[in-house]
């Protein structure tokens, strides 16, 4: 302690501090300590998190472009794309979708791969065993090469815009911060994973409805199943007026004559089918005497949600200007829903029945041929690796007939195989784009025909 006065100052030992006052000075001590820390943490987290902020000013360099494009956002910040050509709208599209949404387009892609695991660990492997059944990748590289000409433009500028989008972020989101991962680049198949993944969301992919049809009717016999699964009820609405018939009680029996029982049936807990709204009034009940259309879509509530609202602005080769409204799925270069001031369009799902059971049968010996309409044909076995964080690669082998892969057996010389449309690659395509362009409802209707998306009313 220095006691100080004008001319002089002298040392004075100071007085005994009181056990209370200590304890209370440790106390402080550790308190400005935790302070700091917490100070110092919360400094580094909203430096970091402001890295991962996309930039709402200025002007930035892209490489490909063939003009200049104009971002605007509105108060809700929603992107106004305005660009010379659709590639170059494309490009920034997968621009803004990497800045705003990339970790949302990873998992996506990575469900329908089953590659989840190689962000996630161990956790992952069951649900990436039940995806990696159905080969999404490689499918997704097959509709990649089969694309036309300028739909391949497009999805190439729209996967190179991401790209840029995600180099151009000071910090990489902040998602794989917490992971403790590096996001991996953007491939062209990628978009078509994103693709497969609203497949997997929307249909049934494990064939478990028609395993517990089968079972059903095994054991209860054809009138059994006619029961507890008619193809509709008087609850159905058909525009023709018509109902379907009231379906008799089955005879009390529950072995059917020739065939063979089966012991049990196959149980899930499965969430009640949800539907999605479509409302639409033609321009003679409007009061503006345009027509509207009202699409409400069930899907799950998300944090990210699901779409990315967007407005598209390009003239085409004539110099007529296009203007397309409304939403995009991250990953994919199309506007999903939207309005071009012509026609607007939505979905919903459609509950129809695009899977079916092969029973193969198989040679009793090594049970690796299957007997097809040509003749005995060997099982397709397809090995891969699946990475998985802090864990060593795990090797998949999942086996593949002409109908399918193989889902169950053998069991009494037959394998059960999944025959589901989602396995044809003429199932997808980017010919959802051209709906932007469609100026009318007959070319459209015509158009939707060759939609290759998951199965969806229009």
């Amino acid at each position: 302690v220095f006691q100080l006065s004008p001319f002089n100052f002298q040392l004075v030992p100071p007085s005994p501090m009181s056990p209370l006052m200590k304890r209370l000075q440790l106390l402080l001590s550790v308190v400005s300590v935790l302070l700091v820390l917490v100070l110092a943490a919360a400094a580094w987290g909203w430096w970091t998190l402001r890295g991962t902020l996309p930039p709402l000013d200025g002007e930035l360099a892209v490489a490909g472009l063939s003009g200049p494009v104009k971002i605007e956002r509105d108060a809700l910040g929603v992107p106004v794309i305005s660009g010379s050509t659709r590639a170059d709208v494309a490009r920034a599209l997968g621009f803004l979708h990497a800045q705003d949404r990339f970790f949302q387009m990873d998992v996506l892609r990575r469900v329908s791969a089953g590659e989840l695991a190689e962000i996630f660990g161990p956790a992952a492997l069951p649900l990436d065993r039940s995806h990696r059944l159905h080969g999404f990748r490689r499918l997704s590289r097959e509709v990649v090469a089969a694309l036309a000409a300028s739909h391949r433009a497009e999805l190439d500028a729209y996967t190179a815009g991401v790209n840029a989008g995600l180099a151009a972020l000071p910090n990489r989101p902040w998602e794989y911060l917490v992971l403790r991962t590096t996001p991996q680049p953007w491939r062209p198949e990628d978009t078509l994973l994103v693709g497969y993944s609203m497949w997997l969301d929307l249909q049934g992919p494990d064939g478990r409805l028609e395993q517990s049809l089968r079972a059903v009717r095994l054991t209860l016999g054809q009138a059994g199943l006619d029961f507890f699964a008619p193809p509709g009820n008087s609850w159905d609405s058909a525009l023709d007026g018509s109902r379907f018939p009231e379906v008799p009680l089955p005879p009390l029996r529950l072995k059917p004559a020739g065939e063979d029982r089966v012991s049990s049936l196959p149980t899930a807990e499965r969430e009640p089918a949800v539907g999605s709204n479509s409302f639409a009034l033609a321009g003679t009940h409007t009061a503006s005497g345009a027509a509207m259309l009202a699409n409400d879509m069930h899907l799950g509530l998300r944090v990210p949600h699901i779409w990315y609202r967007a407005v598209l602005q390009w003239p085409d080769a004539a110099g007529q200007p296009h203007r397309v409204v409304g939403v995009t799925l991250p990953g994919t270069p199309c506007m999903t829903i939207a309005s071009n001031g012509h026609i607007a369009w939505g979905f919903t799902n459609s509950y129809i029945d695009t899977a079916d059971l092969v029973l193969a049968e198989t040679e009793a010996i090594a049970q690796v041929h299957y007997r097809a309409p040509r003749g005995w044909v060997e099982i397709e076995d397809r090995t891969e690796t699946i990475r998985v964080k802090g864990g060593e690669p795990v090797p998949f082998t999942s086996r593949w007939t002409e109908w399918g892969p193989i889902i169950a057996g053998p069991q009494d010389g037959r394998y059960l195989v999944l025959r589901w449309n989602a396995h044809d690659a003429a199932s997808a395509n980017l010919n959802l784009a051209e709906l932007e362009t469609t100026t009318s409802v007959p070319d459209a209707v015509r158009l939707a025909h060759r939609l290759g998306m998951p199965n969806q009313n229009i």
